[in-house]
Formats: structure tokens, C-alpha cells, sequence
């Protein structure tokens, strides 16, 4: 298991889940998993998380 963000621990697998169970954006992301929520707010793992949701939708 991969952390894509790396401030509150969220596992690419956890995105993933997030986005197959209907989050559409970033934002949605943010709010299902906490990905995008810690202390960079989002600096490291945003475009991550993006192109995560991009390959999975």
C-alpha cells in the first residue's frame, strides 16, 4: 500500500475506493478519505489525487 498523502496517511487504494463509490473531484476526495486535508493542504498529493480520479472514473 502506497500513501499518496503522505500528511494524513491516505492509501492510493483508499482513493480509489473513494472515487469507484462516486467522488467525482478533488474536492469530493478530500472530503471521503481526508486525502488533500493535512498540513500541505493538498501541495504534494493534489495532482496525484487528480490523475488518480482521471484513471479511475
Amino acid at each position: 500500500m502506497s500513501n499518496i498523502c503522505l500528511c494524513n496517511k491516505v492509501t492510493k487504494e483508499t482513493i480509489v475506493l473513494a472515487v469507484k463509490n462516486g467522488a467525482k473531484t478533488y474536492e469530493d476526495v478530500k472530503e471521503a478519505t481526508g486525502a488533500g486535508a493535512g498540513c500541505c493542504r493538498g501541495a504534494r498529493c493534489k495532482g496525484n489525487i487528480e490523475k488518480l480520479i482521471e484513471e479511475n472514473k
